[in-house]
């Protein structure tokens, strides 16, 4: 749940597939929004917002100042102290006691100029928190809370949460946004049109034009860039989305692996005989095709002898993939059922594991590079995804291909249990620690001092004195 979710409507619907529902304030909002002030130069906004907070304080009005930056609160800042305003600066540094600050903004005469991240989802209290009754009730006679932006935001959705501050719970406030000409959002979307027209009728720095057909044009010029950056990251989740079907296809393959659920031996047996038959299809001549096989494993005699008798593919695709069948049961036979399940599952997952994350450097770099096909009139998302088609098929092949080759050539040696001598007892049946002195008496020659029991007598060190 969020109160400023309806300018974002659309993409929650086209990339979430969740509707947004606006649900009626418990108490009726008598907020007022002011029109926007707009000035011709930021220097001169800058001076009218001293203004307006220096008036409203001398009411008693409580004031919340929302600026876009650090920057330009501790400017402003500067400019209150020069004017003897009284104020609390908030720069979302310390946020525990940022937010305890922020909570006693609606107190009498009270001013708080606070960045967007130190200013968002606080609840502030008419009088203070918790409120005095007599405070509170001089606060809603002086307006209530009063918000001032000192420019507007490129989304709706903070400007919002920023007016969200005053008239919660059907208190009495007001907002309004101070703009120059000079802001980054004026300057893109007609800032120039209107700053030659104010030239043209010699409006002074100082004063503001307020009208709400401006407001609305600046709402529209707002709803541009939202739209711009919902394009922007709809074309990243275009993106990421092909990676992400590799993906599921990947981790399903891993999961089956890991839960049992894949036979993994005929599989390896039907990916044995399409890698002989690639093997054999490069090959013209059976000297060279028998050389090659040996990469594989070892061929018996007899299997060389009738190739090199025999030409022709098929038939050396026959004896290779009988010697290759007859070589995997020899090797389940000396090692045993159960440690070969397991020996093909570990392959198994180490070759998709590791051409995995070589695939996802491959296909980071083909995204970085594939914009550049624009130029040459082609979509780059279509390019990404023929390309990325290709590179994942591949990969199936490579990662079957590893398998089969890992699986044949391994060999497992039992492990050799060394035996472990007893750990000494010191008098009185009490263990030796790990970081105790070590018995013997060994001094390390680098400390002084006598090794530790687990660097001298619980390894044996040649320095031990056993």
């Amino acid at each position: 749940m969020t109160g400023t979710a309806s300018t974002e409507a659309e993409e929650f619907h086209k990339i979430y597939k969740l509707d947004v529902v606006e649900v009626p304030t418990h108490r009726e909002m008598v907020r007022k929004d002011l029109p926007d002030s707009i000035y011709k130069t930021e220097e001169g906004k800058f001076a009218a917002i001293v203004r307006e907070i220096k008036e409203r304080n001398q009411r008693g009005q409580p004031m919340l100042v929302g600026t876009i930056s650090i920057e330009r609160n501790e400017h402003l800042s500067e400019l209150l102290k020069r004017a003897g305003v009284k104020h609390t600066v908030l720069n979302a540094k310390n946020h525990e006691q940022e937010a305890h600050i922020i909570a006693q903004a609606g107190r009498f005469s009270s001013v708080t100029l606070a960045t967007n991240i130190a200013g968002r989802g606080v609840d502030i209290i008419l009088g203070g928190n918790p409120p005095e009754s007599g405070e509170a009730k001089r606060v809603k006679e002086a307006g209530g809370l009063h918000v001032l932006g000192t420019e507007r935001h490129e989304a709706r959705r903070i400007d919002n949460q920023l007016r969200g501050r005053s008239g919660r719970q059907g208190d009495p406030g007001s907002s309004q946004f101070y703009l120059s000409l000079e802001d980054d959002l004026m300057r893109i979307f007609g800032g120039d049109r209107v700053k030659s027209l104010m030239d043209t009728l010699g409006v002074p720095d100082d004063e503001p034009i307020e009208n709400r057909m401006v407001s609305r044009s600046i709402e529209s010029a707002q709803g541009k860039i939202e739209g711009m950056n919902f394009d922007i990251r709809k074309h990243v989740l275009d993106f990421d989305d092909v990676l992400n079907k590799q993906r599921t296809v990947i981790y399903g393959k891993r999961y089956k692996i890991l839960k049992g659920e894949v036979d993994l031996k005929a599989e390896i047996t039907e990916k044995t005989v399409i890698e002989i038959s690639r093997l054999v299809a490069g090959f013209e001549e059976a000297p060279k095709l028998v050389e090659a096989f040996n990469s594989l494993f070892p061929l018996p005699e007899e299997v060389k002898a009738e190739i090199l008798k025999n030409p022709g593919h098929e038939v050396w695709i026959n004896h290779l993939t009988e010697a290759a069948k007859a070589f995997y049961e020899q090797k389940e036979q000396k090692l045993g059922s159960q440690l070969m399940r397991q020996l093909e599952k570990i392959i198994a997952l180490q070759a998709i594991d590791r051409l995995w994350v070589d695939h996802l450097d491959t296909m980071d770099h083909l995204r970085q590079s594939v914009r550049l096909r624009g130029y040459a009139q082609k979509d780059p998302l279509v390019e990404y995804k023929q390309d990325g088609l290709r590179l994942f098929e591949r990969l199936l092949h490579e990662v079957d291909r590893a398998i089969v080759f890992t699986v044949f050539r391994a060999e497992v040696t039992p492990r050799v249990q060394t035996p472990v001598s007893a750990r000494p007892v010191l008098s009185g049946a009490q263990e030796i620690g790990r970081n105790d002195p070590c018995p013997c008496g060994a001094i390390n020659p680098e400390t002084g001092k006598v090794y530790k029991y687990k660097k001298c007598g619980m390894i044996n060190a040649p320095h031990h004195k056993g």
